[in-house]
């Protein structure tokens, strides 16, 4: 019981602590823009081998 309450606070603490470390160091847009273009780059290369898999399955 006392582990699943540690865990438990570790998480909102770390939860709480993210938010205010993003309202007080906002993500300037290049950085945004930069994350979203990785982001992007990362799904369609997930798309690409999850295809792929497909098309030797069958």
């Amino acid at each position: 019981m006392k582990s699943i309450g540690f865990l438990g606070g570790m998480l909102a603490g770390a939860a709480i602590g993210s938010a205010i470390t993003m309202l007080i160091d906002p993500i300037s847009d290049k950085q945004k823009k930069k994350m979203h273009r990785a982001s992007g780059n990362m799904f369609k290369t997930m798309g690409s081998v999850i295809d792929a898999m497909m098309m030797t399955k069958y």
